[in-house]
């Protein structure tokens, strides 16, 4: 009787699998999901033998990771970006600081506001660091095609997670390049080269997405039905040229002008943006899926619906027709009046997020057509730029006719467009990004008696506390960074 040998292939792939079984621990809790479950219970986590019988498995839990943790960092960025961007107050009334910490303290690095996305994105890269290295252990499991999905998925991943630190923290810069150690810390960049970080990663993505091939699959299926539509490399791809466009209107109101407009408007091109904007596709995009599931998460903003109140100016701006449909149905007026620590009073809520498993909008074709009439304008096609305004006002908004004429000129037109944005993307994190990328910061009312309005939130104090430990044991000062001082002496 002859002792059977496996393959070489089949060493090579069990030991793959083995030398990811490391590597996926730091996944733990994670776990498999149904159509609208993202966040299951701890039971199902994965272990070292499950990830050496299962590598698939196990990939699929660690994507299922970021995911969650994007989920959770977005619904952090809207309640504070909301605040920052003079869309809402959250009188808690409990704890005084949701006011102060956000119109009047956000200067201090130890301030209630102070935290904000930082850890949660900081720690996604992480995961994602883990995530890549991983994939490149398992690649002659997956093989090729389906390692570079997998690798696509990372980058866009990633790129999302820059662009929001980078939103957050504007002027300060952001780390871009984060490895697996907890403990370690890496430079900050400037802004502009944060963003270019994010559009050089997600052109990575979309060439590693497209390496898979047109039939290529993900060797992990993405959770949630908030996925439907862009699940594969090639859909999932349309995604990334999404955020791409998103990225590039950002650079080009920034500075960058016409040259990234013209990527825009070539990102959209390969993006999922439609030719016409109708009722039925308005909504077409990529969503996080919350759900009342044992063990997963509901929808973070409705949670705090009863002390999440709109800021009034949103009903005396003279840019704002006052019937159109998105305010009528974004916003429910008649609650008890409330105010705090000095802050103007408001009666008005939001029904936004209606829901306790309402989905959180990633990007969608609404936004896609606004990015596309700011690309057209800036690049010299003004009445197409006009017509997609309008476009989305009739579709969106209700309007009859035409709303706008074409404007006069580039603030006109900017006026034009923050209005329309303002009400497509009410309480989706996007106002205070808007005015500060035109300079409009000066339009935002303070709100209340000693506030004003940030520019960025600050560094938190235990990252710089973490910066300044490496610092003293011989590391470079440029650890620092522009939004850690030095201590005091």
């Amino acid at each position: 009787m002859t002792t059977m040998r496996a393959s070489l292939p089949a060493r090579a792939a069990r030991s793959a699998a083995r030398r990811a079984a490391a590597l996926v621990l730091a996944a733990g809790g994670l776990a498999a999901c149904s159509v609208d479950r993202i966040n299951a219970p701890i039971e199902s986590a994965v272990t070292p033998e499950g990830a050496a019988a299962n590598p698939t498995g196990a990939l699929r839990l660690l994507a299922t990771g970021i995911i969650v943790q994007n989920r959770a960092s977005q619904g952090v960025w809207i309640r504070d970006a909301s605040l920052f961007g003079r869309e809402a107050f959250y009188f808690q009334l409990q704890d005084s600081r949701w006011t102060t910490g956000y119109f009047r303290d956000y200067d201090v690095n130890t301030s209630f506001g102070a935290g904000g996305v930082w850890g949660g994105r900081l720690a996604n890269l992480r995961n994602i660091f883990g995530f890549r290295r991983s994939v490149t252990a398992l690649e002659t499991v997956l093989g090729a095609p389906a390692a570079s999905a997998a690798r696509g998925f990372a980058s866009t991943e990633e790129a999302l997670n820059v662009q929001n630190l980078v939103n957050s923290r504007f002027n300060l810069g952001t780390p871009v390049q984060v490895d697996s150690g907890v403990a370690s810390v890496t430079p900050f960049v400037t802004r502009d080269s944060a963003y270019r970080f994010v559009s050089g990663t997600l052109d990575a993505g979309f060439a590693q997405l497209g390496a898979a091939g047109a039939a290529g699959s993900f060797p992990f299926t993405l959770p949630g039905s908030g996925w439907t539509g862009f699940n594969t490399p090639a859909t999932y791809g349309q995604y990334n040229r999404a955020i791409k466009a998103r990225n590039e209107v950002y650079r080009g109101s920034l500075g960058c002008g016409a040259t990234c407009y013209q990527a825009a408007l070539a990102a959209l091109g390969q993006s999922f943006v439609t030719a016409t904007l109708t009722t039925a596709n308005l909504n077409t995009g990529v969503y996080y899926t919350t759900s009342t599931a044992t063990g997963d998460a509901t929808n973070a903003i409705w949670g705090i619906r009863n002390d999440l109140y709109a800021n009034t100016s949103i009903t005396t701006d003279p840019t704002i027709p006052q019937t159109d449909a998105r305010l009528t149905s974004k916003l429910a007026t008649g609650a008890p009046s409330r105010s705090q620590s000095g802050s103007e009073a408001s009666t008005i809520r939001f029904n936004r997020y209606a829901t306790n498993d309402a989905p959180i909008t990633v990007i969608d074709n609404e936004e896609l057509w606004l990015i596309r009439a700011e690309a057209l304008w800036f690049t010299g096609d003004r009445a197409g730029a006009t017509a997609a305004l309008n476009t989305v006002a009739r579709v969106a908004g209700g309007a009859t006719g035409d709303r706008y004429t074409q404007a006069a000129n580039d603030a006109d037109f900017v006026t034009q467009l923050l209005a329309e944005r303002r009400l497509s993307l009410l309480l989706e994190g996007h106002r205070w990004v808007d005015v500060r990328r035109f300079g409009r910061l000066n339009t935002l009312p303070a709100g209340g008696t000693g506030f004003t309005v940030a520019t960025q939130q600050v560094v938190p104090a235990a990252e710089c506390q973490a910066r300044d430990v490496l610092i003293r044991s011989g590391g470079s000062e440029a650890l620092r960074g522009p939004g850690c001082p030095p201590p005091a002496q």
